[in-house]
């Protein structure tokens, strides 16, 4: 609370597949992005800010819960396995979230765009402390049919197949900016999941291509080429994924702008982030012509960009998981700084508890918070605590320390070498040990089995 009494809202953005380098302004990357690099110029701008996991659904669990991702058995997007999903037992979150937190807090809950976190109706974020959802509640879906990857209808008013018209992202903001509208007389908590800029990769001019593009690849049951690729080759994809960007660009302008609109721009926390790094690119028998199989790596056909990060979304190197991220509260945070302080999504419940005083889980508790509030830093600049972090994905292991970091056998001083180039786990065997009996110890106490 400020020093009124006045509550804030909270207004959570997550891009999806969003990497280090494709973002303008500040980042360097080619997209035009007017509104994003505005709220860096009036908020915080993090340059070590990472997902908990590399790809979509770990991170999401760790977002609205606080915790790893482990701890509720998730390491990998959760996929579905056909059109008969919804009507059958599957994986999906079953925990406290933040959204439960505020609700009882006396907040309004809604959540605008991609959930990912299980598509049984008990597993609907309905069920889970939002007041109201709109959206898919799969990984990935036609922007403008709403079909997911199997044909199957996926665009839901809380718990209730709907139709509604128009490309997602534009949807989705028009959605939120309804929510903002009709609860601006008292907090509220917004959580929009974007599902841009996650494949299919199609622009806002596609809707042409909608009927014709669908009837052969979603169907037959089985995901298809244009499941990815849209209408388009694989060439146009790094194009239209710039276009894909100004979108959810101008999606966050009008977000920003409804909020100056009302008044709400100086009583609002807003958190953007991605849920993972980009896919730089993307070769597989679905996504390119099988001759294209046989080129370097290279010359594969490119996506997005981490800028000068090595590797990408579902790998544990920088690329995977350091994403972009900018805290806004205008008059609270200053604005035009940048902070290199360590961050990680699961530190985002943990610090709108603490601006709340909402009192957290008992620490030895089933729900126990593993992130940390990052108010002080938001609000003052100062320093946080030092931690080592983890990731684990199947095949894959990651422990950062400072600037040391162990990607699997591998040692790397993030300091000297963002790039992860030069492998340091001969000279510094010390280091290694270290790193590896602290996985060791997180691996017993934090994951599920």
């Amino acid at each position: 609370m400020d020093a009124a009494g006045t509550r804030p809202n909270i207004v959570l953005i997550l891009a999806d597949d969003l990497g280090y380098g494709d973002l303008g302004g500040p980042w360097g990357g080619k997209a035009n992005t007017p509104h994003l690099d505005q709220l860096a110029r009036e908020g915080l701008r993090f340059t070590d800010f990472h997902s908990n996991g590399a790809m979509c659904t770990p991170t999401r669990a760790s977002l609205l819960t606080g915790r790893y991702p482990q701890r509720m058995g998730f390491e990998r997007a959760y996929a579905t396995k056909g059109r008969e999903e919804r009507g059958i037992a599957s994986p999906g979150i079953h925990e406290i979230t933040i959204a439960s937190y505020l609700r009882q807090a006396g907040y309004a809950t809604g959540i605008f765009g991609k959930w990912h976190l299980g598509k049984h109706a008990s597993a609907n974020p309905v069920r889970f402390g939002f007041d109201e959802f709109r959206g898919l509640t799969d990984g990935d879906g036609d922007y403008f049919s709403k079909l997911d990857r199997f044909g199957g209808d996926d665009w839901l008013y809380n718990e209730d197949l709907v139709h509604q018209g128009g490309y997602a992202t534009t949807v989705t903001t028009d959605n939120a900016i309804r929510f903002i509208e009709r609860h601006r007389d008292r907090p509220f908590f917004l959580y929009v999941p974007y599902q841009a800029v996650h494949f299919p990769w199609q622009e806002v001019e596609d809707d042409r291509f909608e009927i014709r593009r669908l009837g052969e690849d979603f169907t037959s049951g089985k995901p298809g080429p244009r499941s990815k690729l849209g209408p388009h080759r694989p060439g146009e994809i790094p194009d239209v994924m710039q276009r894909m960007i100004q979108e959810l660009d101008r999606g966050v302008g009008r977000l920003m702008a409804t909020l100056r609109q009302h008044g709400l721009d100086r009583t609002t926390l807003v958190f953007f982030t991605s849920d993972n790094g980009a896919y730089v690119h993307y070769l597989d028998p679905d996504f390119v012509d099988p001759a294209a199989a046989k080129l370097p790596a290279p010359d594969w056909p490119r996506v997005g960009s981490n800028g000068p990060l090595r590797g990408q979304k579902t790998q544990l190197y920088e690329g995977g998981h350091r994403v972009p991220a900018i805290a806004w509260w205008p008059g609270k945070i200053a604005p035009g700084a940048t902070t290199s302080q360590t961050t990680m999504t699961m530190d985002i419940l943990p610090t709108v508890m603490e601006l709340l005083a909402i009192k957290p889980p008992a620490e030895t508790g089933p729900n126990a918070l593993d992130g940390i509030s990052l108010l002080p830093l938001l609000l003052r600049g100062e320093t946080l605590a030092s931690r080592t972090l983890f990731w684990r994905a199947p095949t894959q292991t990651a422990v950062r320390e400072g600037s040391w970091k162990l990607v699997n056998q591998a040692l790397y001083n993030l300091a000297e070498d963002i790039g992860e180039s030069r492998d340091l786990a001969a000279q510094r065997p010390e280091v290694v040990r270290r790193l590896k009996s602290a996985l060791t110890d997180w691996e017993t106490k934090f994951t599920k089995r």
